[in-house]
């Protein structure tokens, strides 16, 4: 329940419609350098947490029921966050602009797999893509991939439709560690990666890797399977040919997308959809007009528009929540005094009224506080909120206490309170966002604090404070927008050997341990020990507070009645992993 003075203080203002966590843009991410940064990803939580099934599920029609293939999706690339893609070569731009789309041309080694049985969120569940099944591991080390024999390129030059084969993947590997910029994290981890056969992709690490399938294999923002002809001719920035589920057609500008049906996919016959038709508006009212239509088939959407939603679309429709995976917070330098003292970080974290915070960003009810992990790294993640009980004493850390914030003030020598200056931004992540941020600078002024809330234009943030070097006071925003596994928020955005960790300064006490503790989670093979070494790593978090987290607010798809067999999955590449298994109703067929 938010606290009566957040009730007070909100109910003269107006949560604008925009997402609190908007995407990052290409110049950004170019600044940032390898590795996942803030770009947006879909999210939300749950009931019940991360570890909960979603409650309504798009597409829940008889198993008995035949595919319907055919017809024309219409929806928008990205929901209210669809945007031009600056260009549309994922590797080299790694904006959510560039990887959605990149997911229904191109293919990787494994993919998600999704049905009824599969959690949202779940990025573990795994199946082949290009390759028939999972790895075979003959040591803890070494990876060996089986293609799929009926692997066919888009038919249309250079590749005119071809079947590719291990010497493909392996050239496309050489190019992605010339180009990508995430090229640095298969470095750190892949010693070679080659074609051992025609039909063979052998991948030996440096040291035993847990994470390995999720965040390399399977990752949607890294080895795309991109044939090097269409790089070596630059085709691959203006008319991609991949051997994915569909055959790119055409890029018109700030208007939409479009695919068709590749008819050799390997995985036939999927897709069934004959046609994509990915709308690039993200107006949020216009996108309802099209729902309300029947023009567009579904829609992302945030969570301040979900009562909108459901006051104006078809009540036979469907909703997905989401958890999210934008995880954000405050962070600092600590080198700025008293940042560094742990009491000061606990009392910011006991001022925070999380729960007010949600009920303001969140119409669906549904989200979450988040730990040191996103909500939907399930299932690794432990909610303070909802899992109190299975996270520990320190889950009292995250609970709204004034009271409780200004005794730690006082006793780190700040009884009459402590000016501090908060550094974001909101030039690039809108005016929700800025609205956020001034609740939470309202709420933590309640404990002590006296805030002053400065926006700092996005290049200069992301090249400055988005890095911890934060001249004073601290920084607040979101930190990472695609993480598919622990790992990734580990070394991307809190060990102290991490190219770009979201603290500066000199490392607190609790650093050298940290740093013990993520080294260690991705050498565990076995994945009950693995849980437990995270479920520790987010208490240990909880009690130094090394980031201050804010919460997860849900996301939601709304699917029209005629969607069948849809099962979403987070993240960029479900429009491969769920669009490609859906179908349509015999009525919305004869609509094209």
């Amino acid at each position: 329940m938010a606290s009566e003075y957040w009730k007070r203080y909100w109910s003269r203002r107006k949560l604008l419609g925009a997402s609190v966590t908007a995407g990052t843009g290409v110049a950004g991410i170019a600044l940032v350098g390898c590795g996942d940064d803030d770009d947006d990803d879909d999210g939300g939580t749950p009931p019940g947490g991360a570890g909960a099934t979603t409650t309504t599920t798009a597409g829940t029609s008889p198993t008995t029921e035949q595919p319907r293939p055919g017809g024309t999706a219409r929806y928008p690339l990205e929901g209210t966050n669809s945007g031009n893609p600056p260009t549309i070569f994922p590797f080299e731009n790694l904006t959510y602009t560039v990887q959605h789309p990149s997911s229904l041309h191109y293919s990787r080694l494994l993919k998600g797999r999704s049905g009824p049985d599969v959690n949202i969120a779940d990025n573990t569940e795994l199946e082949g893509d290009i390759v028939q099944a999972l790895p075979e591991q003959p040591d803890e080390v070494t990876y060996v991939f089986k293609m799929k024999p009926n692997v066919a390129f888009h038919d249309k030059p250079p590749m005119n439709g071809r079947v590719a084969n291990a010497q493909d993947v392996a050239r496309t590997y050489d190019a992605f560690l010339a180009m990508s910029q995430n090229a640095a994290g298969w470095k750190a981890v892949v010693d070679k990666f080659e074609a051992t056969d025609e039909e063979t992709i052998t991948a030996t690490l440096l040291a035993p890797f847990a994470p390995f399938l999720v965040t390399h294999a399977s990752s949607a923002e890294a080895l795309w399977f991109i044939p090097v002809e269409t790089i070596d001719n630059d085709q691959v920035k203006s008319d991609p040919v991949g051997t994915g589920p569909w055959v790119f057609r055409q890029f018109e500008t700030s208007v939409a997308m479009r695919w068709d049906k590749h008819p050799k996919y390997h995985d036939a016959p999927l897709p069934y959809f004959d046609k994509v038709e990915a709308s690039l508006n993200n107006d949020p009212q216009r996108i309802v007009a099209s729902l309300q239509s029947g023009d567009f088939d579904w829609s992302h959407f945030d969570g301040t528009f979900y009562n909108d939603a459901q006051s104006k679309l078809d009540k036979e429709g469907t909703y997905t929540y989401e958890p999210t995976a934008v995880l954000g917070g405050l962070y600092f330098n600590f080198d700025n005094k008293p940042f560094d003292d742990v009491r000061v970080r606990l009392a910011l974290s006991r001022a925070m009224d999380r729960d007010g915070l949600l009920e303001l960003t969140d119409q669906t009810g549904q989200g979450d506080w988040q730990s040191h992990i996103s909500p939907a790294l399930t299932p690794y993640f432990i909610s303070p909120k909802s899992q109190a009980s299975d996270f520990g004493p320190s889950a009292e850390n995250f609970v709204y206490d004034p009271a409780e914030a200004k005794s730690l003030l006082s006793a780190a020598g700040f009884p009459d309170g402590l000016p501090i200056k908060i550094t974001a931004n909101v030039d690039r992540y809108g005016a929700a966002a800025q609205q956020s941020w001034e609740a939470i600078a309202s709420s933590i002024s309640q404990a002590g604090f006296q805030p002053e809330l400065t926006f700092q234009e996005y290049g200069a943030y992301i090249q400055s404070t988005f890095l911890g070097k934060i001249p004073e006071g601290v920084g607040l925003g979101p930190l990472i927008g695609s993480p598919r596994d622990p790992d990734n928020i580990f070394f991307t955005n809190f060990h102290s050997q991490s190219a770009r960790h979201n603290w500066g300064g000199t490392p607190i006490a609790e650093q050298a341990e940290l740093d013990a503790m993520y080294d260690r989670q991705r050498t565990l093979l076995n994945m009950s020990e693995r849980l437990q070494a995270i479920k520790e790593i987010q208490q240990k978090m909880a009690e130094s507070m090394l980031v201050v987290p804010y919460t997860g607010a849900a996301l939601f798809k709304y699917f029209q009645p005629w969607v069948q067999n849809m099962y979403p999955k987070n993240g960029y590449p479900w429009h491969v992993e769920s669009i490609a298994k859906a179908w349509f109703t015999e009525e919305r067929l004869q609509k094209g």
